[in-house]
Order: C-alpha cells, then structure tokens, then sequence
C-alpha cells in the first residue's frame, strides 16, 4: 500500500466521519462560537457570517501578500541578472 493511498483512505474516513456528524445542520455549527464566548443564539448566525467574512478577508490579505513576494522575488532576480550580470543558475542534485 503506498503513502498516497493511505493519506487518501485517512482523509476520505475523516471526511466520512465530519459529514455522519454533521448531516442534520450540516457544517454551519462548526462556525459558531463555543458556550463562554457564544452570546445569544439569535447572534449566532450573525457571528457566524463574521467569522466567514473574516477568513474571506484573511485569505485575500494571504493572497496579496503571495503576490508581493512573488514581484520582489522577480525584481530581485531582474537586479542581479540584468543590471549587475549575475546569473542564477538551478541544477538538481545528483543522486
């Protein structure tokens, strides 16, 4: 059995076992917030679209930051290739 089949086999368990545990509300109860912090639960749905917001948000901010990363990265290769003649060379490594 190789590691790929039993990562997919462990994964496809766990999501078996979240959907038996969730099939009545589905997965919306592991967005709202626990007892102390909870509140009413008439602010549940609400507090729930906040938390969805916030990582819609935060994926985004994530995103962006990828992005810049990934310009100055290129900048830099663009620096030492063309303005100073450094060349950047990648070779695998021998086995």
């Amino acid at each position: 059995m190789s590691l790929f089949t039993q990562v997919t086999d462990t994964l496809g368990a766990m999501w078996r076992q979240v959907r038996e545990e969730t099939a009545g509300e589905g997965l919306l109860p592991l967005l709202r917030p626990l007892p102390p912090f909870g509140g009413p639960q008439a602010l549940s749905p609400v507090t729930s679209l906040a938390i969805l917001l916030g990582l819609a948000t935060l994926s985004g901010v994530a995103l962006g930051a990828l992005g810049v990363l990934l310009a100055a990265m290129l900048g830099i290769y663009v620096i030492l290739s063309e303005v100073l003649g450094i060349t950047v060379e990648v070779r695998p490594f021998r086995v």
